[in-house]
């Protein structure tokens, strides 16, 4: 089993894993940073709003390979997730509770593994989904509209190489990184009226970026 996952005790309850959450500013835990610092200065800048979104491949669930590039036509929100990250552990249900919201918005959500944190390939998309179930205390995470896979190593660099968890993007039709943030239990809000704004022209410069 990778490093970190699993450190994250969850609680029994919805309130008492909030508790636990952690602000966008200050992430408790990080997953193996995939690269050097000089990379990951390189690879930041391919990954701010307005850019296309950097291709990068994934394992599914069944083992399959997927890439961000297939992804491309329709709204998705590509969110990256750590086995040890508390905040993870309550954006997990908040996204459950609000998935009506999301799906209304045309929004495909996509939950990847962060390289490092969990095993490769297949044995670390199984991984992952246990946490997210455990996470989500029986709500549903698994469907139409929900995917789950874990991030090889360059699609991991391309978003997040610092290896700080609980971090997104929304990418446009087009392939455009249109809105980036971090805790979907905190920027609830946020996300879902960016989300409504992906099929439109609305805009303007003052996008969240990390």
């Amino acid at each position: 089993m990778a490093a970190g996952f699993g450190t994250y005790a969850l609680r029994g309850s919805g309130s008492e894993a909030a508790s636990a959450k952690v602000q966008p500013a200050a992430p408790e835990h990080h997953a193996t940073p995939a690269s050097s610092s000089a990379s990951a200065s390189t690879s930041t800048r391919t990954s701010t709003v307005g850019t296309p979104a950097p291709n990068g491949a994934f394992t599914t669930p069944a083992g399959t390979i997927a890439t961000i590039a297939s992804l491309r036509g329709k709204p998705t929100m590509v969110w990256f997730v750590a086995g040890g990250c508390a905040s993870c552990a309550a954006s997990i249900p908040a996204v459950a509770a609000h998935f009506g919201q999301l799906r209304a918005a045309r929004l495909r959500v996509v939950t990847l593994g962060l390289y490092g944190d969990f095993a490769a390939g297949k044995e670390g998309v199984a991984q992952l989904l246990t946490f997210g179930r455990e996470a989500a205390f029986g709500k549903p995470i698994t469907r139409p509209g929900w995917e789950w896979g874990m991030a090889s190593k360059p699609l991991s660099l391309a978003y997040d190489p610092a290896g700080i968890p609980d971090l997104y993007v929304l990418i446009g039709p087009t392939g455009h990184i249109r809105y980036r943030n971090s805790v979907p239990d905190s920027t609830m809000g946020a996300l879902i009226a960016a989300a409504k704004r992906l099929d439109t022209h609305a805009w303007t410069t003052a996008v969240v970026q990390r």
